[in-house]
Parts: C-alpha cells; sequence; structure tokens
C-alpha cells in the first residue's frame, strides 16, 4: 500500500495528534517563536487541552469559526489545534491581506473571536472593529486583547469528537475577480490530505518552518504530518531561515514557493503555495 492509499482514520487530526504526543513525553515539539516559550509534546498536549478549555469558557460552540492571524509555525499549531479542540473551525488570514480583506473574511465567516499575536495586533484590532469578532486572544502582551495565557486557567478539555463531514479547516482562496471565497476542508478530507501526502517526515527531522503563508490548507499538513511523525517544528522568521537552520541543524524546511531556496542545499525543501 502506497502512501498515497492509506486509509483515512476515522478520528480527527488533532485528536491524533494529541494521542500520539502523550507518549512523548519530554521529546521536543515546538521551538523559535519569538512570542511562545518552547514546548515539548506533553506540553504540546497540555497547551492545547488547556487552551481550549479557556476558549470553550470564553464561548466557543461547536463549529462556530475562529480567526488565526499570527507570525509563525508555533503560534499557528497551537492555535488551529486549541480551536479545533474545543470544536471550533480555524480560518487562517492568509498573509498580505489588506485590514479589509481580513474583515472582509472574518464577517463572512461569522467570525466572533480572533487569535493573533503581538506583531500583528494592531491589524487583528482594525479588523474586528469591522466584522463582528467581539474576543481578539494573543500570544504576548498586546493592548486591547486577552493574553492567550489567560486561557490556560480553565483547566482542561478533551478534545471534542467530530464527524467526518464537520469543517476542520476554513482557508479562504482569491478568486480570479479578486474576490475572497471560503474553501472548506471537512475532518475527512482534512485526514485525506494527511493520507496523500508523499513527502517523508520523520521522528529525527528537525523542521524549519517558514511564517504561514498561502491560504493555509498546505502549511498546516505540512506541518500536522511534521508533529505526527514525532519531529521538532522550528519556527522562523522570513529573512533569517538560512541562520535558524544551521543553529538548530535542520533537515526539513517549509517555505513559501516563491522563496529563493538557493542557500538551502543541506535541507529537504518542502514548498506551499504563496
Amino acid at each position: 500500500m502506497t502512501t498515497g492509499e492509506q486509509p483515512v482514520p476515522d478520528v480527527s487530526v488533532t485528536q491524533r495528534l494529541l494521542g500520539t504526543a502523550a507518549g512523548r513525553g519530554s521529546r521536543p515539539a515546538l521551538a523559535g517563536s519569538d512570542e511562545v516559550g518552547d514546548r515539548t509534546y506533553g506540553g504540546l498536549a497540555s497547551t492545547i487541552q488547556a487552551a481550549a478549555a479557556g476558549l470553550a469558557w470564553r464561548g466557543l460552540r461547536p463549529r462556530d469559526v475562529v480567526g488565526v492571524l499570527v507570525p509563525d509555525a508555533v503560534c499557528y499549531v497551537l492555535a488551529s489545534h486549541a480551536i479545533r479542540a474545543a470544536g471550533g473551525v480555524p480560518s487562517p488570514l492568509a498573509d498580505g491581506l489588506t485590514v479589509a480583506d481580513m474583515a472582509g473574511q472574518l464577517a463572512d465567516c461569522g467570525a466572533r473571536m480572533l487569535i493573533t499575536a503581538r506583531p500583528l495586533a494592531a491589524a487583528a484590532l482594525a479588523a474586528a472593529d469591522r466584522s463582528w469578532v467581539r474576543q481578539v486572544i494573543s500570544f504576548g502582551e498586546a493592548p486591547g486583547a486577552i493574553p492567550f495565557d489567560a486561557l490556560l486557567a480553565a483547566g482542561t478539555l478533551r478534545p471534542a469528537p467530530g464527524r467526518r463531514t464537520d469543517l476542520a479547516l476554513l482557508p479562504y482562496a482569491r478568486l480570479s475577480d479578486g474576490q475572497l471565497c471560503p474553501a472548506g476542508l471537512t475532518q475527512h478530507e482534512l485526514a485525506a490530505d494527511l493520507c496523500a501526502l508523499t513527502s517523508r517526515i520523520c521522528g529525527t527531522d528537525v523542521v524549519i518552518a517558514a511564517p504561514p503563508s498561502g491560504d493555509g490548507r498546505a502549511y498546516a499538513t505540512l506541518l500536522d504530518r511534521a508533529l505526527l511523525s514525532g519531529a521538532t517544528v522550528v519556527a522562523a522568521p522570513a529573512s533569517g531561515l538560512a541562520e535558524t537552520a544551521a543553529a538548530w541543524q535542520g533537515t526539513v524546511a517549509v517555505v513559501p514557493r516563491c522563496a529563493d531556496v538557493s542557500g538551502y542545499a543541506s535541507l529537504r525543501v518542502l514548498a506551499v503555495a504563496s
């Protein structure tokens, strides 16, 4: 059976990640973020479940959509899986969107919450003011936003069970006329993306991840594959990928398709749409 022919599991990607993370304990999972401390696999699981409890306490209901506007891979993983663990649907805001575009996407999907981080908080708050969003949650202190760490005081929450037809991710794609259009993925489709992924990532890999790019579908799939495989994901700034790779002895790079990869001869480069 080839990678693309593997059966799609019935459990959600987030349930699978939390299940495997618990057994990996002190192995490093996430690192390199300026806004979030490093996380072992055990710490990754506990943070996701605690943040999910905090989101539920703040009113997130099953199938509610939450916007995600974050600057790095670590924030992206924690935000998207906490939302899913609480039963919600993350809607990534693509890099390069204007405040008006972001507000339009948030209004269109009916998001009442938005997770961001300190470097992007001003744009996030401006977009929230022009949409239905009522709570902006930020990694790192940002005036007008709720600190992400404040979510972690509400106990823990087991990941919400989801039906195969439930939405798991709600990216928006730019059409030829310039309009943003929802392109949602179900739990089944997201799991199928992982099963169809032919790029090999193993537990000994150190994955150097550029900031989020594209609509989020390919980016999320590659990060989830890395974590399900037991690899370490290291967030890197767009202008410091080579330096981060050297410092962490990286073996894999996740970069936008338009990136100049001429300096990454020692890395397996996995590109995502930009």
